[in-house]
């Protein structure tokens, strides 16, 4: 009995930062349509990439919110788009407090190598910067990510990287962590290590429940940031070590 609440335990810890390994499928890997792992392979010098697509992604908790860890602020490279959508969809960021409140990285205009790096910074008034130009006001520096469309009135978002923000609260991104092992290469940049500061966010631009949910829509590498769990995923962890240590001070 002792053996198995602590595996139950162990079991609600780890569900905290585990993966739902059939939340991204394998669809069609054809030049004009390459899955997802198939992408990440392809930017991976030498590949294969060492992530798995459809495994090692953070838990829908943990990928929320974000925050950038340098000084300087944080570069967001577009690395693909394959959809129906792409001359339409934007990318962007939106305020932790106040999901209508958003500022764009991307359009679908931004796809070739000399429009796909922009860098995002905060000042400390909050003012959000976008190469360096003033795009807004947050009242924190907490933010999540957001796909939208140029056909929705001023270019707003469409997915959020909160599921509970999208219908049905749907999973519209994943997000992976570089493993610092790989060197990667997007399309007109030079190569360089794939480190544990930098993620790629792939997304469904489509409601996952109508979607192919192969997760290739838009794909995009941002660094110098960290996610920023939710206090939910917080409690849940905590409530699992908890009983970690209550369970092997019984057991001992």
């Amino acid at each position: 009995m002792k053996l198995k609440s602590l595996a139950l335990l162990a079991g609600l810890s780890a569900a905290a930062f585990s993966a739902q390994a059939s939340l991204v499928s394998a669809t069609s890997d054809d030049p004009g349509n390459p899955n997802l792992q198939s992408v990440l392979d392809g930017i991976t010098t030498g590949g294969p990439s060492s992530v798995d697509v459809y495994n090692d992604y953070l838990d829908d908790g943990l990928d929320s919110y974000w925050d950038i860890t340098a000084t300087g602020g944080s570069v967001s490279t577009f690395v693909i788009e394959i959809a129906g959508n792409s001359a339409s969809n934007t990318f962007g960021i939106y305020e932790r407090n106040n999901h209508s409140n958003y500022v764009e990285l991307f359009s679908g205009a931004d796809s070739d190598a000399a429009n796909s790096q922009v860098t995002l910074s905060f000042l400390l008034d909050g003012t959000v910067r976008v190469n360096g130009v003033s795009s807004g006001t947050f009242s924190t520096t907490n933010f999540g990510y957001y796909l939208g469309s140029e056909t929705n009135p001023a270019n707003e978002p469409v997915f959020y990287s909160d599921s509970s923000l999208n219908t049905d609260g749907s999973d519209q991104m994943v997000a992976y962590q570089g493993t610092n092992t790989d060197d990667v290469q997007i399309a007109g940049f030079a190569g360089g290590l794939w480190t544990d500061n930098e993620f790629i966010l792939a997304w469904e631009d489509l409601l996952y429940a109508n979607s192919d949910q192969d997760f290739n829509d838009l794909v995009v590498m941002v660094e110098s940031v960290m996610p920023v769990p939710e206090p939910g995923t917080l409690a849940l962890l905590g409530l699992g070590l908890v009983g970690l240590g209550a369970a092997r001070r019984r057991s001992a």
